[in-house]
């Protein structure tokens, strides 16, 4: 059994152009936005041109309640963005779906710098059971009520640039 946020687990420690530069745990690539590091990100959306939406657990280490995206979380070392898509998308939705790149963006956040890829699928009326450790609620949201949504509930600023770059917003 793992704590919910390991503080010792590996990230990539990245230049500003994506280049690994060597290895740096959680806890400090969160402590300042000087390390880049890597994550990824995936929106999932269904045939009601909804987005799945999660709501992350009180004991996440950073933005604990908050809203954000499908799926979020980090290329730990060693793993590729992709193979770190698929690994979150099934620890934290029990999913395992194709997934299709969208883009890269350099995220700029309060506490952290990370290099994210972005991913998206699209699923039918699948049954989601999320990972209660890590979320605590999932909503589909209708793509044109997405603004809205943002400005009444509290959103991860990860999830409000990538929807912004994306225009969803």
């Amino acid at each position: 059994y793992m704590p919910v946020d390991d503080h010792n687990e590996q990230f990539y420690l990245v230049d500003k152009r994506d280049h690994p530069i060597g290895k740096i745990s959680r806890s400090k690539a969160h402590s300042s936005p000087e390390y880049i590091h890597r994550s990824v990100c995936i929106l999932i959306l269904n045939n009601k041109s909804q987005l799945l939406l999660q709501k992350r657990s009180k004991s996440k280490d950073t933005y604990p309640s908050f809203w954000t995206l499908s799926v979020t979380g980090h290329v730990t070392y060693s793993q590729t963005y992709l193979q770190a898509a698929k690994r979150e998308l099934f620890e934290e939705l029990g999913l395992k779906v194709p997934l299709k790149r969208l883009t890269k963006m350099l995220l700029s956040l309060p506490n952290e710098t990370e290099y994210s890829t972005i991913y998206q699928t699209a699923i039918l009326n699948t049954n989601i059971v999320p990972d209660s450790q890590e979320i605590s609620n999932i909503l589909w949201v209708d793509i044109f009520q997405l603004y809205e949504f943002t400005r009444k509930n509290p959103i991860t600023p990860d999830a409000l640039q990538i929807l912004t770059y994306l225009r969803y917003l």
